[in-house]
């Protein structure tokens, strides 16, 4: 289902020392990826970008994809331009009475246990951003990753989660805790595939939306965005919403 999102970015939407967005604005299309040819796309884009990092990642099939790709309660979102896929982002959902085991960064940062004890609500996690290595030219890939980063939020409020979390390499901690406030949970971690240490950051939904009404140069989401969101998002929030006890006693 495709999600009518209208970000165009400004010059001007970070201060020089926090970077800023060159030549001309770019729009691209975003869905949410549900029939299996358009996650096994998704996920060899994936593949493909981490190679390109530097991750040492190989695949039998030519995707990069763990469990959590295939639970219910996981979204997988695809920015497009022109028709190709050209970024991806994961969204994982946790409800109050899951642990942290039931998120991707779970067992990799020790203090997350203690930040969700704290919360009032359901958490959501941002992670696997994938942009096509093609792309060579550094303002159509800025916008493009704040394009997905956006989407993320969008649905975030769509879900009325309580926090967000995103695990991000340290080029890109600066910009989270610029433009949204967030802070480090706990140390640096080998998130997988494990070969560079990965930060997870953590912040409330309110803070962010507070943090981007601040600033009122970076990106607007309408209320209707909301709305088409949470349509489009709607498998994942009702099979998060659905509490097995079963699994609640061996999980706790």
């Amino acid at each position: 289902m495709s999600i009518p999102l209208s970000f165009r970015p400004r010059q001007d939407t970070l201060p020089p020392d926090e970077g800023s967005w060159h030549g001309e604005t770019q729009s691209f299309e975003l869905r949410v990826l549900a029939k299996e040819n358009d996650i096994n796309e998704a996920t060899a884009l994936r593949l493909r970008a981490y190679q390109a990092i530097g991750y040492d990642v190989s695949s039998d099939n030519g995707k990069y994809t763990d469990r959590f790709d295939t639970l219910t309660t996981t979204v997988l979102l695809g920015a497009y331009d022109q028709g190709r896929l050209v970024g991806s982002v994961r969204l994982c959902f946790n409800h109050p009475w899951q642990t942290v085991s039931s998120l991707p960064c779970g067992p990799y940062y020790p203090a997350l246990k203690e930040v969700k004890s704290k919360v009032d609500g359901a958490l959501v996690e941002v992670s696997r951003l994938s942009i096509e290595p093609g792309v060579s030219n550094t303002s159509y890939r800025t916008t493009l990753y704040a394009f997905l980063v956006r989407a993320a939020l969008t649905a975030a409020q769509a879900a009325e989660v309580s926090m967000l979390l995103i695990a991000t390499r340290p080029e890109w901690v600066k910009f989270y805790k610029y433009m949204l406030g967030f802070q480090p949970i706990g140390e640096p971690a080998l998130y997988p595939p494990g070969d560079f240490k990965i930060t997870l950051l953590g912040g409330s939904l309110k803070q962010a939306e507070t943090r981007q009404k601040l600033q009122n140069r970076f990106f607007k989401i309408t209320p209707d965005e909301v709305a088409s969101m949470r349509i489009a998002i709607a498998p994942a929030l009702a099979a998060a919403a659905v509490r097995d006890d079963s699994k609640v006693a061996v999980q706790a």
